[in-house]
């Protein structure tokens, strides 16, 4: 097992081969998933902010800014197709989710037998490089 006192670093690199092609097939299948399960979700909500602004006799759409507020910080998490100016907010991604769990299972918790253990770890790593400073 790795020293979790130590920060892992995260290797934004591009990996050649079958793998990395392979990896990035997996993950935009993640993300498109992901994607989708969101737009499902909002269909119903979309329907009741509107309503309920509808029904506000305001010229206000208040509901529905803050649905099209909401709708675009989670094409910032999803980042689905990689935008650059994405990653520049410092906005915690899929793409940086998965390179966290890849480096937790490619260092010591890849012999690990407890599922908890890894889970944890990467919690941690999460926290490590996103959390509030």
């Amino acid at each position: 097992m790795r020293n979790t006192d130590k920060p892992l670093i995260v290797q934004n690199k591009v990996t050649s081969g079958s793998w990395g092609k392979t990896r990035d097939l997996l993950l935009l299948q993640v993300k498109l998933w992901c994607d989708a399960v969101r737009d499902f979700a909002l269909m119903p909500v979309a329907l009741i902010c509107y309503i309920l602004d509808l029904k506000s006799n305001s010229e206000d759409r208040v509901y529905w800014e803050r649905l099209m507020k909401w709708g675009r910080r989670s094409d910032e998490h999803i980042n689905l197709f990689h935008h650059d100016s994405f990653e520049q907010k410092k906005t915690v991604t899929v793409d940086d989710v998965a390179d966290i769990v890849e480096d937790v299972l490619k260092s010591g918790v890849k012999g690990s037998t407890n599922t908890q253990q890894v889970v944890e770890t990467v919690k941690q790593q999460i926290r490590a490089r996103f959390g509030k400073e």
